[in-house]
């Protein structure tokens, strides 16, 4: 199922949990992924796309997993385009979900993905509620306190949305968003890089915080903020589907000197045995052309 499909199917309200939804092209019957917050949805990892791996093989007997032979997630099912819930309104589907089943099947392991509310999934992470989150986390210095984390396997930037066509308001930089309505998902890296302009005295605005993007964009698009703050991998995709409702107006990329985020799989802190099997996993994918393929399908 592609980017346009999934988001289709998220912000038109019939696949939502709660108010949420995410997706990817590994699916098992609907009986196998119902996944309430806190529950576990379970698919084989191989049921998907089972083209030609390469590299190194990994023993999945002793990597550290929380049981032998199940790999389990813990994500946000609801940040399209990379966790989402599928038409049929219970199968995950995105690009995180699509790797968390390709990681499993280099382990000859099953998956299963937890969706958890963003504020908490790395308390989860710590208490052994899943072995790792594959949810958009960006790496961070403050998070590899922490825990730890693979290597990362997308960039990504900042970038503001804006209601197509409001031209009240002339938004080219982060401090032109001064005295306006600004919403964001809390605890993301978003959330970070706009507190650190009001910290440093270089902008002043009315702060919007949501649990999940899908309602910062869903106020954006009824006139109950001015602008979002988003990863530029969000942005893109919103933008991609309602090319009529909003357009980008700034990308951190285009800024001098700006530096990229990166996201990785993180895993609790001090489990080397399961990063290393990660790592090695995203090193068979990423030569296989396994990698690229999940990053194209979603963000393409």
């Amino acid at each position: 199922m592609k980017l346009k499909q999934i988001l289709a199917s998220v912000l038109s309200g019939a696949c939502l949990i709660g108010v949420t939804a995410c997706g990817g092209t590994v699916q098992a019957p609907a009986s196998e992924t119902t996944a309430e917050v806190g529950e576990t949805a379970e698919v084989s990892a191989t049921e998907g796309d089972t083209s030609a791996q390469a590299g190194t093989s990994i023993d999945s007997s002793d990597i550290g997993l929380l049981n032998a032979g199940q790999f389990t997630v813990g994500m946000e099912i609801g940040y399209p385009p990379f966790e989402a819930m599928g038409q049929d309104g219970v199968t995950p589907v995105g690009l995180d979900v699509d790797l968390g089943a390709a990681i499993a099947e280099e382990f000859g392991a099953t998956v299963s993905y937890i969706d958890t509310a963003w504020d908490g999934i790395f308390e989860g992470l710590a208490t052994d509620k899943y072995d790792v989150v594959i949810s958009a986390a960006t790496i961070t210095p403050e998070r590899k306190e922490t825990m730890d984390f693979s290597a990362p396997y997308i960039e990504n930037w900042q970038s503001i949305v804006i209601k197509k066509g409001n031209t009240a308001h002339e938004i080219k930089t982060p401090e032109d968003l001064g005295g306006l309505k600004v919403g964001y998902q809390q605890s993301t890296t978003s959330e970070k890089y706009l507190q650190d302009l009001i910290d440093t005295d270089k902008l002043k605005c009315d702060q919007l915080s949501y649990d999940k993007i899908l309602n910062a964009f869903s106020d954006l698009k009824n006139g109950q903020s001015d602008a979002v703050i988003c990863d530029s991998t969000v942005a893109e995709g919103y933008v991609s589907r309602e090319p009529e409702e909003y357009e980008i107006v700034w990308h951190q990329q285009d800024e001098p000197g700006a530096e990229a985020e990166i996201f990785g799989v993180a895993v609790k802190k001090g489990n080397t045995k399961l990063l290393n099997a990660v790592d090695t996993a995203l090193a068979n994918l990423e030569a296989s052309g396994k990698l690229d393929e999940i990053r194209d399908e979603w963000l393409k």
